[in-house]
């Protein structure tokens, strides 16, 4: 660790203050009331300090140095590898040699995986058959021999569900469910409790489920997405004291509440703000190109700041969240776009309600195009 600490440029007094902090650590073993001798700790840092994050965090900064063809994507002790053929043959050939390096890495910096906890997931269309069983093995030092990982029809990454057709089904369902619990709550205490309290739990307890990683999963299927919505127009008549069946649009309305597929393209046009502005990762603003960077001609597209929209045959491509963020963000008047980002996101907001009042109905994402730009 401390020649981490060094090859990062943390030296001198301060690498000496490290050194002083990790190094001379004992533990013992309490067993009742019986305790063990002390033995030397020789790597690791102390559980439960401020420290200890940071000091990971430096140590497996460099697991990357391992695979020259997988990608590594870090969040904390959440390692995820992603590697990307058309030939499944190929793949597994590829990814076994590859974690053969990592495991190598690993050894080579006192580390241990848990196999029984990694899996793997393989993304294709919903179309395409998987005509080759994969196997992809990792070395597991419990056993201290290649172990199978299991392979897996979907993942929880950062608490979305990514399925291998990335339909987004199963984050839908296990969103639903969350959601579905919470209900119950609020049934039960609308009773109790006037109606600004049970809007603050919904905006606690529901919004957030919802929101979360909303950009990357909103333009799911109409099937899918209708059951959160469904859910949405329950727990407004049950707040509102409705009929079970009552038309619910003026609900959201007096609620100030959005439904899913608005609340999605409020969160896309707030994302799309910051993306004209440069100030999203790279791995975001990648994903669009400005149309005066694709030719030099002076047309109304390229002199408004307008994004290019890529064609795509794939539905899976069409319903993406770069080719949607670049359709919404042209949608907008020029000069809605100049205003501050809290004035531009009232003014959807404002619109987005205005359209629904308007049309007394759920506006279909592709229809909200329509009437953004025209409205």
């Amino acid at each position: 660790m401390l020649q981490k600490l060094d090859h990062y440029g943390i030296r001198g007094i301060i690498n000496d203050w490290f050194s002083s902090y990790l190094l001379g650590r004992s533990q013992v073993t309490e067993v009742d009331t019986y305790l063990s001798s002390k033995s030397q700790i020789s790597c690791g840092v102390p559980q439960g300090s401020v420290l200890g994050p940071l000091l990971f965090l430096i140590y497996i900064n460099d697991i990357h140095n391992s695979s020259d063809k997988l990608s590594f994507y870090l969040f904390a002790d959440d390692t995820s590898l992603l590697y990307a053929d058309k030939n499944l043959k190929s793949l597994e050939e590829t990814v076994n040699n590859e974690l053969l390096k990592v495991s190598e890495w690993l050894n080579a910096n006192k580390l241990t995986l848990n196999a029984k906890k990694s899996n793997y997931v393989i993304f294709r269309p919903y179309q395409r058959k998987l005509g080759y069983s994969v196997n992809i093995k990792m070395f597991d030092n419990s056993t201290h021999t290649f172990t199978s990982l299991e392979c897996k029809e979907h993942v929880k990454y950062l608490g979305i569900l990514l399925d291998s057709n990335l339909s987004w089904k199963f984050h839908i369902e296990y969103v639903a469910l969350k959601i579905s619990k919470i209900i119950g709550v609020i049934a039960r205490l609308r009773h109790f409790v006037p109606l600004c309290t049970l809007l603050n739990i919904y905006r606690s307890l529901i919004f957030p489920y919802m929101s979360y990683g909303l950009a990357a999963w909103g333009q799911a299927a109409k099937t899918h997405l209708q059951k959160l919505l469904i859910l949405q127009k329950r727990v407004l008549r049950l707040m509102h004291f409705s009929e079970p069946r009552a038309h619910a649009v003026s609900l959201f309305i007096t609620s100030n509440i959005l439904p899913i597929n608005m609340l999605y393209v409020e969160t896309v046009s707030s994302l799309m703000y910051d993306v004209s502005r440069l100030s999203v990762p790279s791995n975001i603003s990648d994903l669009f190109t400005q149309v005066n960077k694709i030719h030099t001609h002076k047309t109304r597209s390229s002199s408004s700041g307008n994004f290019y929209i890529k064609s795509s045959s794939l539905s899976l491509n069409q319903r993406s969240f770069a080719r949607f963020g670049a359709k919404l963000w042209n949608s907008y008047q020029d000069k809605f776009r100049q205003l501050p980002k809290s004035a531009f996101k009232k003014h959807v907001s404002d619109l987005l309600f205005l359209i629904m009042e308007a049309e007394d109905d759920y506006v279909e994402t592709p229809i909200l195009l329509y009437k953004i730009a025209n409205f």
